[in-house]
């Protein structure tokens, strides 16, 4: 398979982690990792990165914690110094690439983070959905299954933003029209 883009090598991949996590304020998971990574070039795939980012775990330049029951991961400062001594082995458009992805992906984190759901089941097929975005807005809702229930969760999440724009319509329509 052709692959194309700039970074190739182990220590490529290794400084593109770094680079990656030096715009990160706070611990994130391996994933996160990945999808920032993968987004900056084509020049490498999954099983490169994960093999450059044990070995970075090994070499302390990369830290593991845990957030309850997920493995959350943050740049040492001996990645810190390894990443800025070596930032120029990058080629620019993929370092600005990497600031642009690993902003992506806080944006995604913190909004994922104020998006809530939840199904309490009452009685047979009485199912209350709530959901929830964070000191805005939140719905309960009675369905009659968990696959209605699931259904429901699943396009919250995805579309909070723009539920919460449609219910705004909806609610102020009557209003604007009679002003």
């Amino acid at each position: 398979m052709i692959r194309y883009g700039f970074i190739r090598t182990k220590d490529e991949i290794k400084f593109l982690i770094l680079t990656c996590m030096t715009y990160l304020p706070f611990p994130v998971s391996f994933e996160s990792v990945v999808d920032i990574c993968t987004w900056c070039d084509e020049g490498f795939g999954y099983f490169e990165l994960s093999e450059a980012f044990s070995e970075l775990q090994h070499s302390n330049h990369i830290e593991k914690t845990m957030d309850g029951k997920t493995e959350v991961f943050s740049i040492t400062q001996k990645g810190r110094d390894t990443a800025q001594a070596f930032q120029n082995r990058l080629p620019y458009t993929v370092r600005e690439a990497a600031e642009i992805s690993a902003l992506r992906v806080i944006r995604k984190i913190r909004r994922n983070a104020q998006i809530f759901t939840s199904t309490e089941k009452r009685a047979d097929k009485d199912y209350v959905v709530e959901m929830k975005m964070e000191d805005v807005f939140s719905i309960r809702m009675n369905v009659v299954s968990p696959t209605q229930a699931a259904l429901l969760e699943s396009s919250f999440k995805k579309n909070a933003e723009s539920i919460y724009q449609d219910l705004l319509s909806a609610l102020t329509k009557n209003q604007e029209e009679s002003l």
